[in-house]
C-alpha cells in the first residue's frame, strides 16, 4: 500500500478561502482538481511554493479525471492561486501551510512533543551563570527554552523595549569578559548537544525604545509630526493632559479635592469634571475642523461676481455635497473647501430677483448659512472626540489608582504619571501645552514628535492604527506603551530603507541562532513586514519554529495570520478558562483527535483545521496561579496542560512557587540558580519532571487521540489513546480555581470504568502544606513558597495505591478514595489478549494482508450476477418488503436508510469518516451492539437462500419436463452461476468472517473499524462489478464511476413486476429477468416499476453505456412482444395488464 500522504484542495470559481488553515508535512502531496464550477474551464494553477510556473495537468479522459499537484518539500506558508481561461486576475486563492521538523541532536522532536519554559533574559546575569539558573529548566524536564530578546534594552529596562538590535544587552557581559552573538551560539549549541534543549527567542519589529539613538538619526522610522501630520492634534491634546497630570503632582489642584495621591473614586470624579468643564475646552479642539469663515466668504463672493449668473441652477439637494475636504497640515482652522463646487452648487438664477447685486448678495447668504452648519459640524464632533478621549483616560486612571484588580499607583510623580504621554518629547518642559504646540509645526523639531506604540483594545489587528485614517491617538484609545516608539515601515523596502535593511540583519542574525522565534506583538505588526522578515529568516533555517500570541478577537483573522506568516503554533493559555469545565474544553480543542476517531485513507481532503497551539498554564504576561486562582491549582493544572496532544509551555517561576507575576520591566532579582536555591524538592519541580517526561513520551509514542471526562465541577479525566497499539493513559487531576473549593476530602464521586488490563498506576502526586505561614520574599533572588512540596509515588501495582481502589484490573473501574484538592493521578491501561487479537486482526483485513479472506471474497462476487448486485448494493424499501417481507435498518435518532443495502450505508459513513463524527447516532449504534454488521450479513443470506431454492426449483422442473419427453417448455435457459452455489463461497459467509473480529473489539473502536471494514467490502464490491460491465469505463472519473455503479440500482427482479413473458430461446443468467425501474421509491414495485417511456429513455445509459447487452436484449423483446397497433406499452404490468397511451402528444 502506498503510505504517501496526499491532501485534495478542490477549487471552485470565486472561492477565496485566505483564512482557511490546511496543515501538512513535508513529504506530503498538495492535489489540486477542478470543483464544479470549473468544469469545461481551461484553468491555470500556480503556488509561490513552486514560483511563477504553473501546474500541469495529468492526463484523463474528462476535467474530473485529471488533476495537478505539487509536493512540499519546504516548510512554510505557500499560496496557491488560479487563473480561468486565461484571464490574468486570479478566480481563486488560499494556503497550505507545511509545518517544520524540530531535530535534537539529529532525533525528531514533533511539535506535540514540545515542552518550553520562558525566561526573562535580563533576570539570567550574565552569559557564564546562565547555565546554572536554566539548569532548573532541564531539571524540570523542558526541551525548550523561550528566551525573552538578549539584545540591548532601552531606559525602561522593559524586556520588550530593545534599544539597539544589533548588539547585546549589558547584562550579559561579565567583569571578565564582554559576550558575543558568537558566544550566545555556542550557549544554544551546548545546551542542544548536552542537555537536548531547542532555543527559541523573541523578535520585537514594531517598536524601538524612545532612546534608541539611531531614531535620533533616523526619524523617519517613526510616526511623527513631520511626516504624520495629522498626528498634531492628537499631540496637541497629549500635552494637555501631561501638563494637567504634572499639576495634579504638584498639589495645584488639592483645594478642588485631588490631591497628589490619588486613591478613591470621588478624587476621580472630581477630575473628569474638571478636565470637561475647564481644561478641555481650552484646547479649542474644534478649530482643527473648521476653516476660516472669512476668507471662504470673501474668496467665494470674489467668485461669483467674476463668473456672474449661472445658465441653469443645480438640484437643490446638490449643495449637501459640499463638505471639508480634509486639513492637509492639520494646522487650526486648515481644514479645505471646494470653493469651485461651492460656486457650481451656490452660484444662483433666482427668481422674482432680477437685480445681479441683489441675486449675489442671496447666494453668498446661502453659501454662509452652508458654512456656518459646516463649522457646527465640525465643532461637534470635535467635542464628542474630547469626551471620547476623556472617557478612555478616567477608564486608565480607575484601573491604575481605583479599582482593586489594579496595581493602585497611589501617588502621582514622574515615574508613575496621571496618564501615560502618546509622544515622545525630547525638548526641555516648557511652561505650558500652547508652547509645545509650535514644536509640532516646526520642520525640524517636529520630526522628533515621535509617536509610542502600544495595542487597541478591540481593534482590528489589520489596521494599522498610526495611519490617517485612524483616531486612535486623537480619542486617546491606545493602552500606551510609554518607552516605546512605534515604527515606520511604509508599505515597502523603499520606503524605509534604512529600517527594513535595519531588522533584516537583525532577523537573520537571530534565525541563525536560535531554533525558533516568537513574534512580540504580532497581531499589531504590519502583516507585509513580517511576511518579508519570516521569509528572510527561512532563508538563514528553513525549519524555523514560528510562533506568536494573537489578539485579534476572531478565529478568522487567527487564521489569516497564520497562513501568511506560516505561524507553527499560536499560544494558547489556561488562564482563560474560568473554571476546571473549560479549561478541559480548551485541552480537547487544542489537543488532538478524539478517542476511537476514524480511520482516515492517506489520499483525502484537506480539510479545515485549527491552528496549532502552543498550551501554556502560565505565560509570562499572566498574573500567578496562586493570585488569580489557588495555590492548590498549580498542580492539576500543569498536569491537565500537560495531556494535551500539542506544545505545551509555562514560564520560568510557576514551577517555583512563586507568588505573583515576574514582570517584564520593574523586576530586577536574578532567577535561583540550581542547587543552590531551588532544587527536586522545590515547589512542583519534581512533579513537572514527571509531567513534561509523560508528555513527550505520550507524543513520541503515538498517543494522538485525546478524551476528557468532566467527573465533577472541579475533578477532569483525561484520556490519551494509541490509535495503533490502542493502549491508553488515564489522568484525573482535581482542580481547586477558588479557595472555597480547596478540601481535604474526597468528592463523591461515581466509579469510571476502564477499558482492557490496568497495568499499573503511573503516578499519584499529593500536594502538602507543611505551615500555614508563607515565608518572607527573598529581596535578593527570586524564589518561591517553601511552605509546600509534593508527595509523589511512582510505578505502582494498583493493589499499593493510596488515592484509588481498583475493583478488577482487567475491564473493571477505579474508585479514588484519598484525593484531595491539588492531587493528581495517572493509570496505563493495555488492551486485553482477545482484544489485541481482534485489532491485530482487524488491521490485517483493512490492510488487505489476509490474502485468504481477500481471494474468497473476490471469488464469491465474481460468482454473483449482476441481479443480485442490486441486491447485495441496494434495493430501496419497497423493493426490499416485495421481495423477502423486511424493512430498511433504522437508526435510533437518525431514521432508516434510503437504500437496504451496502449504498445505504455508503454516504452515511463517509461524512462520518470525514468529519470525524463520533457522535453520530449510527457510531453509537455500533458502540451498543454489532446489530448492524449481523444485518448485512443475515440479509445478504436471505437473498442467497432465496437464489439457492430457486435454482433448485428450477432443475426440478426441467428434470421432470426432460422425462416427460415433451418437445416444448415454457422456460427459457439459464447460464451463469448466480449467487451462493453449493460448490462456492457464499457472499454471506464471506462478510461474516469480515465481521468476525468485530465483537472482540473494544467498543470504542467497533465505530472506526466497522467503517474501515466496510471500506474494504465495499472497495472488493465495486472492483468486481466494474469489471462485469464495461472495464473501460474504470479508467474515467470518479463521477462516471459512480454513475456506472448507480445503473446498478434500477436494474433488478421484483416480484410483482416482472418482464412480459420472453420467448424460449432467452438466455438468463438468473431465473427471472430484471427489468428497469422508472424510479426509486415511487415506481419500484407492482405495476408501476416498468413504464416503456421511461424504461427506453434510461436504457442506453444504463444497458448500453455499461454493456449489459442481455439485460437490454430482453426488455427490448418483452416490450416488442407487447406492441399493438405499432405502439410500446406506457405500464408493461408483467404482460397481463397492458396500459397504452401516446404518450408524445
Amino acid at each position: 500500500m502506498n503510505d504517501v500522504q496526499i491532501r485534495v484542495i478542490i477549487l471552485e470559481d470565486g472561492q477565496h478561502l485566505d483564512n482557511v488553515v490546511r496543515k501538512c508535512e513535508k513529504g506530503w502531496i498538495i492535489r489540486f482538481v477542478r470543483g464544479c464550477s470549473l468544469l469545461g474551464k481551461d484553468v491555470t494553477v500556480k503556488t509561490s511554493l513552486t514560483g511563477d510556473s504553473p501546474l500541469q495537468w495529468s492526463d484523463g479522459h474528462d476535467h474530473l479525471s485529471v488533476h495537478c499537484q505539487v509536493e512540499c518539500k519546504t516548510a512554510g506558508s505557500f499560496q496557491y492561486n488560479f487563473c480561468v481561461d486565461g484571464g490574468a486576475i486570479p478566480s481563486g486563492s488560499g494556503y497550505f501551510l507545511v509545518m517544520p521538523q524540530l531535530t535534537v541532536n539529529g532525533s525528531a522532536l514533533p511539535l506535540d512533543a514540545v515542552s518550553c519554559q520562558t525566561h526573562l533574559v535580563k533576570l539570567l546575569g550574565s552569559l557564564p551563570d546562565w547555565e546554572s539558573r536554566l539548569r532548573v529548566a532541564k531539571e524540570c524536564g523542558y526541551n525548550m527554552l523561550h528566551l525573552t530578546p538578549i539584545h540591548r534594552l532601552g531606559v525602561s529596562n522593559s524586556s520588550y523595549s530593545i534599544m539597539d538590535h544589533h548588539n547585546l544587552n549589558d547584562t550579559l557581559h561579565s567583569t571578565e569578559k564582554e559576550a558575543t552573538f558568537e558566544d550566545v551560539k555556542s550557549l544554544v549549541d551546548k545546551l542542544e548537544k548536552e542537555w537536548n534543549m531547542l532555543t527559541v527567542q523573541d523578535v520585537v519589529w514594531n517598536h524601538a525604545a524612545k532612546n534608541a539613538p539611531w531614531l535620533l538619526e533616523h526619524p523617519e522610522c517613526a510616526y511623527n509630526c513631520f511626516n504624520s501630520p495629522h498626528l498634531r492634534p492628537a499631540y496637541v491634546v497629549d500635552r494637555v493632559y501631561h501638563y494637567f497630570g504634572k499639576e495634579v503632582a504638584a498639589g495645584k489642584w488639592e483645594h478642588r479635592g485631588i490631591s497628589p495621591v490619588v486613591e478613591n473614586v470621588h478624587q476621580t470624579n472630581a477630575i473628569e469634571y474638571i478636565m470637561r468643564t475647564e481644561v478641555l475646552p481650552k484646547i479649542r479642539l474644534h478649530e482643527f475642523f473648521q476653516t476660516t469663515a472669512e476668507t471662504a466668504v470673501s474668496k467665494f463672493t470674489q467668485m461669483v461676481a467674476e463668473i456672474g449668473p449661472p445658465t441653469s441652477n443645480s438640484p437643490k439637494e446638490e449643495s449637501k455635497k459640499l463638505k471639508f475636504d480634509g486639513n492637509p497640515e492639520w494646522t487650526r482652522f486648515g481644514m479645505r473647501l471646494d470653493l469651485d463646487l461651492a460656486v457650481k452648487l451656490f452660484n444662483k438664477r433666482i427668481e422674482d430677483v432680477d437685480d445681479e447685486e441683489e441675486r449675489q448678495k442671496a447666494c453668498i447668504e446661502e453659501f454662509t448659512l452652508h458654512l456656518e452648519k459646516l463649522q457646527e459640524e465640525g465643532a461637534a464632533y470635535a467635542w464628542e472626540i474630547c469626551l471620547n478621549g476623556l472617557h478612555a483616560v478616567m477608564g486608565g486612571i480607575l484601573y491604575e489608582r481605583v479599582q482593586d484588580h489594579g496595581p493602585k499607583k497611589g501617588l502621582v510623580d514622574e515615574e508613575n504619571p496621571l496618564t501615560t504621554d502618546y509622544f515622545l518629547h525630547l525638548e526641555p518642559e516648557s511652561d505650558s501645552w500652547e508652547e509645545d504646540e509650535k514644536l509640532a509645526y516646526d520642520p525640524e523639531k517636529s520630526k522628533m514628535l515621535m509617536a509610542f506604540n502600544g495595542w487597541v483594545m478591540s481593534g482590528n489587528a489589520l489596521d494599522n492604527f498610526a495611519l490617517p485614517t485612524s483616531e486612535v491617538y486623537l480619542r486617546r484609545e491606545l493602552v500606551c506603551w510609554g518607552d516605546s516608539v512605534k515604527l515606520n515601515y511604509g508599505e515597502k523596502p523603499e520606503d524605509a530603507s534604512y529600517l527594513w535593511e535595519y531588522m533584516k540583519t537583525y532577523t537573520q542574525k537571530c534565525a541563525s541562532m536560535f531554533h525558533g522565534l516568537r513574534i512580540d506583538n504580532a497581531h499589531s505588526t504590519p502583516i507585509h513586514l513580517a511576511e518579508f522578515m519570516l521569509r528572510e529568516a527561512r532563508r538563514v533555517r528553513e525549519d524555523i519554529y514560528v510562533f506568536a500570541e494573537l489578539f485579534t478577537g476572531s478565529e478568522q483573522l487567527d487564521n489569516l495570520f497564520v497562513n501568511r506568516l506560516g505561524i507553527s503554533s499560536l499560544i494558547r493559555e489556561a488562564q482563560s478558562a474560568h473554571d476546571s469545565h473549560e479549561q478541559g474544553r480548551l485541552v480537547y480543542r487544542y489537543g488532538g483527535d478524539c478517542v476511537g476517531a476514524m480511520l482516515q485513507k492517506h489520499s483525502r481532503l484537506a480539510a479545515p483545521a485549527i491552528a496549532h497551539g502552543l498550551f501554556l498554564d502560565q505565560s509570562h504576561d499572566n498574573p500567578s496561579p496562586i493570585q488569580k486562582r489557588t495555590i492548590y491549582d498549580m498542580l492539576p493544572t500543569c498536569a491537565m496542560v500537560s495531556m494535551a496532544n500539542c506544545a505545551v509551555g509555562s514560564t520560568r517561576g510557576y514551577d517555583e512557587l512563586v507568588r505573583h507575576a515576574i514582570h517584564v520591566v520593574t523586576e530586577k532579582r536574578p532567577y535561583a540558580k540550581w542547587g543552590e536555591q531551588t532544587t527536586e524538592r522545590t515547589g512542583i519541580v519534581t512533579a513537572r519532571r514527571r509531567l513534561n517526561d509523560l508528555h513527550v513520551w505520550l507524543a513520541l509514542n503515538g498517543y494522538s487521540q485525546v478524551f476528557v471526562d468532566q467527573m465533577n465541577e472541579d475533578v477532569v479525566g483525561i484520556t490519551r489513546h494509541n490509535p495503533q497499539t490502542h493502549d491508553t493513559v488515564i489522568l484525573v487531576a482535581r482542580t481547586a480555581f477558588d479557595w472555597g473549593k480547596v478540601h481535604r476530602w474526597t468528592p463523591d464521586l461515581k466509579h469510571f470504568p476502564f477499558g482492557g488490563h490496568l497495568e499499573e498506576v503511573i503516578f499519584e502526586m499529593e500536594f502538602l502544606q507543611l505551615t500555614d505561614q508563607w515565608n518572607e520574599e527573598n529581596n535578593q533572588i527570586l524564589t518561591g513558597l517553601a511552605g509546600y512540596v509534593i508527595n509523589m509515588r511512582e510505578h505502582l501495582q494498583p493493589e499499593k495505591a493510596r488515592m484509588c481502589k481498583v475493583h478488577g484490573r482487567e475491564n473493571g473501574y477505579i474508585e479514588l478514595c484519598d484525593f484531595p484538592s491539588g492531587a493528581v493521578i495517572a493509570f496505563k491501561v493495555r488492551m486485553s489478549g482477545d482484544a489485541v487479537d481482534a485489532v491485530k486482526e482487524l488491521r490485517n483485513l483493512i490492510s488487505g494482508g489476509n490474502e485468504q479472506i481477500n481471494k474468497e471474497l473476490t471469488s464469491a462476487l465474481e460468482n454473483t450476477t449482476l441481479q443480485n448486485f442490486n441486491r447485495l448494493l441496494f434495493h430501496c424499501e419497497a423493493e426490499e418488503q416485495a421481495e423477502i417481507g423486511e424493512d430498511a435498518y433504522d437508526i435510533p435518532k437518525f431514521g432508516k436508510f434510503v437504500y437496504c443495502g451496502l449504498q445505504g450505508l455508503k454516504p452515511i459513513l463517509d461524512k462520518i469518516r470525514i468529519n470525524n463524527d463520533l457522535g453520530h447516532p449510527l457510531c453509537q449504534n455500533l458502540r451498543d451492539g454489532l446489530w448492524l454488521p449481523e444485518y448485512i450479513v443475515k440479509r445478504t443470506a436471505q437473498f442467497e437462500e432465496l437464489a439457492q431454492l430457486e435454482r433448485e426449483e428450477q432443475a426440478r422442473s426441467e428434470t421432470v419436463k426432460m422425462r416427460s419427453g415433451s418437445g416444448k417448455t415454457n422456460c427459457v435457459k439459464q447460464h451463469g452461476q448466480g449467487i451462493g452455489r453449493k460448490d462456492e463461497r457464499r457472499v454471506s459467509q464471506v462478510l461474516k468472517k469480515v465481521f468476525e473480529p468485530l465483537k472482540d473489539a473494544p467498543y470504542y473502536l467497533r465505530p472506526a473499524y466497522f467503517e474501515a471494514l466496510f471500506a474494504y467490502i465495499y472497495r472488493h464490491v465495486k472492483a468486481v462489478l466494474l469489471g462485469k460491465m464495461n472495464p473501460e469505463l474504470r479508467d474515467y472519473s470518479s463521477l462516471v464511476r459512480r454513475l456506472t455503479i448507480a445503473t446498478v440500482s434500477f436494474m433488478g427482479y421484483i416480484p410483482g413486476a416482472d418482464l412480459a413473458p420472453l420467448s424460449d430461446s432467452a438466455v438468463l443468467t438468473d431465473k427471472h429477468p430484471s427489468s428497469l425501474s422508472a424510479g426509486l421509491p415511487h415506481f419500484s414495485t407492482g405495476i408501476w416499476r416498468n413504464w416503456g417511456r421511461d424504461t427506453f429513455i434510461a436504457l442506453p445509459g444504463c444497458l448500453l453505456a455499461t454493456r449489459r447487452w442481455g439485460d437490454a436484449r430482453n426488455i427490448i423483446i418483452s416490450f416488442g412482444g407487447s406492441m399493438r397497433h405499432g405502439l410500446i406499452p406506457n405500464l408493461l404490468a408483467e404482460g397481463k395488464g397492458l396500459s397504452f397511451v401516446v404518450f408524445w402528444k
